[in-house]
């Protein structure tokens, strides 16, 4: 029998084939549990952030969290079919939108900005990966805990003076900024020999710091919100520097206080209306863009809830990016659900302070957002904050719970 030559060749072939066609990574179909490294691209450069995968439950769908230093926040809208997954943000319009690949998952993060435009970031998500800038540190790390005043030179030539507070743990780092419109939520990031860097993204607007270690011990760098221009910073070490008080800022008081937007279903809600009258209110000037918006909506619920029954009500008067009413109402019905907001909620305009002032004039000017309104029974304004601290800032929100809380108990107990 006569062999053919050319068998040995072409299963050599074929064997390589074979081997080629299972080294080649597919990618998955379904979520992965596990930890992954969120890295966006913006003016600045890499902004990373956390992202987890837990396991579901039987029959359940994906736990899916967005992590930066001690918080986790819980992302329940999202589509998935064959490799494309979109992320709806809880409680934004922002979204990400991603297409797997054998490492994790690639894509964009698009983001709404005033007036319904869209920006689109570039997004990488790889799996196995928890560390924030770097995975490693130098093993003497530059000392940057503790409190710190800072200069904002913002982009258009305005200044500003802000508190930052920072913990350090080896070469990574975990804080947070004061600022009189409000913190900057929770922050975490690294140390080099050189440098310090910091970012957050947690459904937002995504945050990037970089900051120079000068060898006098100061801090000089820049900070990146979004897509937007950068602030110019300068830090030293202050141990009792502290912010404006944002009561301050904010508007006088004993002036009566009225309003009237559509809410979500488009009535007319006015203060006039039955439900305020001879009622303590609290009057949330704010929108879903805002991040420190959140973190007030969550703290007025638990207080809406033990003292209704003595006279409270509140409001949330929106001010958003969208012209459309509908975009704007599809958002806060979001808003709603992952808070639980049971007061009304109401779209008053564009997110504009010129224009919130203008729509609110018994305020004299709106400064920022989220502005409080503490409105008596007599329907005149008792108090008004301006920016809010939330839970990142440790003492300091457990100090404006404890005295907001006194001003709105004190108020009940007034008589009209």
């Amino acid at each position: 029998m006569k062999l053919d030559h050319r068998l040995p060749r072409l299963l050599i072939a074929l064997l390589a084939g074979l081997l080629l066609a299972g080294c080649q990574r597919v990618p998955p179909t379904e979520l992965v549990p596990g930890n992954y490294r969120g890295v966006l691209t913006v003016p600045g450069g890499e902004l990373p952030f956390g992202i987890t995968i837990a396991s579901p439950p039987a029959g359940g769908a994906p736990i899916v969290y967005l992590l930066n230093g001690a918080e986790a926040v819980h992302v329940t809208e999202f589509s998935h079919a064959g490799s494309r997954l979109v992320m709806q943000m809880p409680g934004y319009s922002n979204r990400l939108e991603l297409d797997a690949d054998p490492d994790g998952y690639h894509g964009e993060a698009v983001m709404l900005r005033r007036g319904g435009k869209e920006i689109r970031l570039p997004l990488q998500v790889v799996r196995d990966e928890r560390f924030r800038f770097s995975a490693t540190g130098p093993k003497i790390p530059p000392n940057v805990a503790g409190r710190w005043a800072i200069t904002v030179h913002t982009a258009d030539g305005k200044e500003r003076l802000a508190v930052g507070e920072f913990k350090q743990i080896g070469w990574r780092v975990f804080g947070t900024i004061l600022d009189p419109s409000g913190d900057h939520r929770y922050l975490e990031g690294d140390v080099t020999q050189d440098e310090l860097l910091l970012s957050r993204f947690d459904g937002g607007l995504p945050h990037l710091y970089r900051f120079k270690i000068n060898a006098d011990g100061t801090l000089s760098g820049r900070w990146w919100s979004g897509a937007r221009a950068v602030d110019e910073l300068r830090a030293h070490r202050d141990a009792a520097a502290a912010i404006i008080d944002p009561a301050e800022v904010a508007a006088p008081t004993g002036r009566p206080f009225a309003f009237g937007f559509p809410d979500l279903d488009g009535k007319p809600v006015t203060q006039a209306d039955e439900r305020f009258r001879n009622k303590v209110v609290i009057v949330a000037i704010g929108g879903t863009w805002c991040p420190n918006c959140h973190d007030e909506a969550a703290f007025l619920l638990p207080l809406y809830q033990e003292l209704k029954a003595e006279g409270l009500e509140i409001v949330s008067l929106q001010f958003e990016h969208f012209s459309d009413p509908a975009a704007a109402i599809a958002v806060n019905r979001r808003f709603v659900a992952k808070y639980d907001i049971p007061w009304p909620v109401l779209i008053a305009g564009l997110s504009d302070k010129d224009e919130a002032a203008r729509k609110l004039p018994a305020l004299g000017g709106v400064f920022g957002f989220p502005t409080t309104v503490l409105v008596g029974r007599d329907g005149r304004i008792a108090k008004v904050q301006s920016g809010f601290s939330g839970p990142a800032t440790g003492q300091h929100y457990l100090d404006f719970q404890k005295q907001f809380t006194e001003s709105v108990r004190a108020l009940l107990a007034a008589k009209h």
